[in-house]
């Protein structure tokens, strides 16, 4: 399959699954959950679903787990939208990547701060 096809793809899940996170699943410990990116497999195989959660690990957690337990609703929620022959396995991650970007900003910061003590 075209890569622009399978991007295409991605990001019309991505927009389905968020959807469905918002307005459609009744799970009070979700939390406020953001889906970052869909990363779909040439084959159409598996959807890794990356998300961020907003605040500390106990939401991260209570957030994993609620993820993990509907699971099947999403993916047939989202299926119903998105017509495909055989609709991908959905994986959800944790996006650390704004928590990385973070990270690095904090250690750019501590540099600076000690070049302007030198």
């Amino acid at each position: 399959m075209s890569e622009v096809r399978v991007n295409r793809l991605a990001e019309q899940i991505k927009k389905e699954i968020t959807y469905v996170l918002t307005t459609k699943v009744k799970n009070h410990n979700l939390g406020f959950v953001t889906v970052t990116e869909v990363v779909l497999t040439g084959d159409y195989s598996q959807a890794k679903v990356y998300y961020t959660v907003l605040g500390g690990e106990k939401e991260k957690e209570k957030t994993k787990n609620s993820l993990a337990k509907i699971k099947g609703f999403v993916k047939s929620e989202v299926a119903k939208k998105i017509k495909i022959r055989k609709f991908p396995e959905l994986i959800f991650e944790y996006d650390t990547t704004s928590e990385y970007a973070l990270h690095i900003e904090n250690l750019i910061a501590s540099v600076s701060k000690k070049e302007e003590n030198k």
